[in-house]
Parts: structure tokens; sequence; C-alpha cells
């Protein structure tokens, strides 16, 4: 401030301003107040050509974060920075959402396996039980045909037995009412003995 006056030879009119921007983290990282030096290279006359030099503060014990000035106070992000943030933030959550999505897409594929798997596992047994029952009434029908065919052959032999009886009494009773008269001596002899 006194360098303001000394060189224009007025008061500085802004030092409400000035009280403000001092402490402003941009201020501060800026280099527009005169704590560290010349912020242009000086150039010394000698025979040797001119050589670019920087100065470098090594008073400073500590390094100074980016987003922190001297005083300690936290500087503002920028446009820049809160847009890279911003866009960084979106595709993280992108790729978190399509994370998700992919979660959530084969959560429903593997119920949907689940649910297939299920539904066929149900079919297989139902399947399983109809061709138990079908064989099942196939054997019984195997059965119930043989004992069919045992009970024809029984009653067939039972029909050959009584035809063979008959056909004996047949017989019999034609040779009884025959005439003893008609037959050989010898027979007539027999049937005598027969009767007896």
């Amino acid at each position: 401030m006194r360098m303001h006056e000394n060189l224009i030879g007025i008061p500085f009119k802004y030092e409400h301003c000035w009280e403000i921007m001092i402490k402003n983290p941009k201020w501060c990282t800026k280099g527009l107040t005169k704590t560290n030096g010349p912020s242009r290279p000086q150039l010394h006359n000698s025979d040797s050509p001119a050589i670019n030099t920087t100065f470098i503060n090594l008073g400073d014990d500590f390094v100074k974060s980016q987003n922190i000035n001297a005083d300690g106070i936290e500087r503002p992000q920028g446009r820049k920075g809160s847009k890279e943030k911003k866009r960084r933030l979106n595709d993280e959550k992108g790729v978190v959402d399509a994370l998700n999505k992919l979660q959530y897409t084969l959560e429903k594929q593997i119920n949907v396996n689940l649910e297939e798997l299920e539904m066929k596992r149900e079919r297989d047994k139902k399947e399983l039980e109809l061709r138990e029952q079908i064989m099942e009434k196939e054997i019984e029908l195997k059965e119930r045909a043989q004992r069919m065919k045992e009970e024809t052959y029984k009653m067939r032999m039972k029909d050959q037995e009584l035809r063979e009886r008959a056909q004996k009494r047949l017989e019999q009773e034609h040779i009884m009412n025959q005439h003893l008269s008609k037959l050989s001596p010898a027979l007539q002899a027999s049937k005598d003995n027969d009767q007896t």
C-alpha cells in the first residue's frame, strides 16, 4: 500500500478489496505478492552469455499441496477441475451402473435357468411316473393275458377231458345196449362176469 502511494502519489482506493483478496487462495498461489522474490529471471552483466536462472526457495521445509496455499487455506476448485471431477464421477457412476445392470441381468438369467431346471426336473419326474404307470399297466395286462391263456388252456383241458369221458360213456352205453347174442361167446362170458 505504501508502495502504491510512493509510485502513484495517491492512496490506495481498494483497501477493502485488498483485505479479501490477500486471503484468497488463488491470489496467494498466483505469486502476485512479492514474498518469494522476483518472478523474472535476472540478467547478470558479465562476460558469459545470459543464463536463465530460476530461484528455488530452500527455506521451505514442506512441500506445498496444489490445493492449499501458504496460509493453509484450501483453494477452491476451478471450473476445469470441477468438470473433470464430475466427468470422472459420471464415468465411475456409469461403470457402477453398468456393473449393477450386468449383475442384475446375470441374477435374472440365473433365476430363469433355475426355474427352467426345476421345470425340467418336474417334467422328467412326471414323465418317469407316467412311464412307470404305463409299464405297470403293460405288466398287469400281460399277467391278465397269461392268466386268461392259462384259464383257457385249463378250460380246454377240462373240455377235452369231459369229451373223452362222454365219449367213453357213449361207448360204454353202446356196448351195454348191444345184444349179447351178437357177440362172440368169449365176450359174452366176460360181459356176464362184469355185470355180476
